[in-house]
């Protein structure tokens, strides 16, 4: 049977021809676009400014009969610009030779493949479709423009656009909704020692923290703005945080998701049970999405922990508090399959009980989980007995997959830089919780200074940065030698810029 395309013939035009017509253009040797196209007569000129300074002019020049659209390369980021895409310069489409025409020009389309999103198929859907030209000059095309003025790539504007239950993001207020919520990530943003990644220079502050999660992120962004304000106050007045201490929330668009209203209520739950405000402050900053259970939800994981871990009331509340992932957790579902997996891995009754105990975060794991963490040592020749050695010394391994981006890795920098083995790490197992850029650091560290390194990992990924400059500038002083650098933070700035920093010192990316 032929296939037969739904479409309509603007969006096989704009979604197909123009998509493949760009494409092929990019491949040319050709500084500027241009991209053949039967589309809709708009021309305009579009300033882009914002945080990264990357400012440029954008031309379009589309149109019934053969007319051509001109996109010109934008110049790189200059360092030093403050701000969000704060005005875009428009003028006026011209519709007067389109307005007889059978096929209607979708201005969405044509705002998105200026900005490099060639794959249209997420935003052909009637509502997309009906989104005209003014509503895309106003709330569309700024977004786009701020989006790409934090440094992020075509692929991340579209990741943020098209993530699951986020509809809103396209078709909110740009003056209303989201310039006041890029502002105040910016202003938040602004508390943070930023050290761009050498994969993503062009990457902000605030850019960073929009590529984390897409569906979070997006649903921040389209926020109304009074609810987000409503937080902070209840935040400031009730736990004591504002901006700079929600700048250390790693999940900072999820805290400024979370309803006043909710968080106030699970406050008051633990409150009652004699948790501090500092303890609850606490709480949040590390795993916001927690104040977004009803007090019953995270009652019941409660009661899970005591039921299945054999602990009293208190107790389960202290294991909660020092890792609050578990009230995150369905453990009613989790915890007992996991725990009959190590029970019957360790051999021993009530192992798994004394494990997770032992290291709270264990109980987030997944039976699963935990049996790939044992398959991957399993496959790199260790014994069962060497594995429940290594578990029971560090429980919270399991946690670790040694296949991950982040695992790999460190163990590419233990098996190319490090003077020490795998085995060697996996004797003291806190060790491979250490980033790879805190032991690069200190190894090349010692080696700049001419000192020899420690014996074991675990002397170089313990003691704090304070503690292990003070301990390198007594040895050096046994020899009769100062100190090259006046503090640590010195020696790390000035080991980042070096190749070797490029390579160790930042996580890989992750698509």
């Amino acid at each position: 049977m032929p296939f037969t395309s739904l479409a309509t013939p603007w969006q096989q035009l704009c979604g197909h021809h123009l998509t493949a017509q760009l494409r092929s253009a990019r491949t040319g040797p050709s500084s500027s676009l241009q991209v053949e196209s039967a589309a809709c007569r708009n021309t305009g000129r579009y300033p882009i400014t914002g945080s990264n300074s990357r400012g440029g002019w954008r031309r379009c020049n589309m149109g019934w009969g053969g007319c051509t659209t001109r996109l010109h390369s934008r110049p790189p980021f200059a360092p030093g610009s403050q701000g969000v895409a704060k005005k875009v310069a428009r003028q006026p489409s011209s519709s007067s030779s389109s307005s007889g025409s059978a096929a209607q020009p979708c201005p969405l389309h044509a705002c998105l493949v200026r900005y490099g999103i060639t794959d249209l198929v997420a935003f052909s859907a009637p509502r997309h479709l009906a989104l005209s030209q003014e509503a895309v000059n106003s709330d569309v095309e700024p977004k786009l423009a701020a989006l790409e003025a934090e440094g992020l790539s075509p692929e991340q504007i579209m990741a943020l656009l098209s993530a699951k239950g986020t509809s809103s993001l396209l078709s909110c207020s740009y003056k209303d909704t989201f310039l006041p919520n890029m502002q105040l990530l910016q202003r938040i943003r602004a508390y943070t020692d930023h050290r761009p990644h050498p994969k993503t220079p062009n990457l902000t502050a605030a850019g960073k923290i929009l590529t984390v999660s897409p569906s979070a992120v997006a649903r921040y962004l389209s926020r109304d703005p009074h609810k987000v304000q409503q937080l902070l106050q209840w935040l400031e007045g009730s736990l004591g945080v504002g901006l700079e201490e929600l700048a250390a929330c790693k999940a900072l668009c999820n805290a400024l998701y979370l309803s006043a209203g909710a968080a106030s209520a699970v406050f008051l739950s633990l409150q009652n049970q004699g948790v501090p405000a500092e303890q609850v402050a606490h709480m949040l900053l590390k795993q916001p999405t927690v104040f977004n259970r009803s007090p019953e939800a995270l009652s019941a994981r409660l009661v899970a922990l005591q039921q299945h871990l054999g602990v009293d009331p208190a107790a389960a509340l202290q294991l909660a508090l020092s890792q609050p992932r578990l009230l995150n957790t369905k453990l009613e579902a989790s915890l007992p399959p996991l725990l009959r997996f190590l029970d019957g891995y360790m051999g021993e009754e009530g192992a798994g009980r004394r494990l997770v105990r032992a290291q709270p975060v264990l109980g987030t794991v997944t039976a699963k989980t935990a049996e790939c963490s044992i398959a991957n040592l399993a496959t790199r020749g260790y014994s069962q007995q060497q594995i429940r050695g290594i578990v029971c010394k560090h429980p919270g391994f399991l946690n670790r997959n040694l296949n991950s981006p982040l695992q790999q890795q460190k163990l590419g920098w233990i098996q190319e830089e490090s003077p020490w083995t795998l085995d060697d790490f996996l004797a003291t197992p806190t060790c491979l919780l250490c980033s790879t850029c805190r032991l690069a650091a200190r190894l090349a560290f010692l080696r700049e200074c001419g000192l020899r390194p420690p014996a074991t990992p675990s002397q170089l990924a313990g003691p704090s940065s304070a503690s292990f400059t003070a301990a390198v500038r007594k040895q050096l002083a046994r020899q009769g030698r100062e100190l090259p650098w006046a503090s640590w933070a010195e020696w790390e700035e000035a080991w980042l810029g070096t190749e070797e920093g490029r390579k160790w010192g930042f996580p890989p990316l992750t698509d």
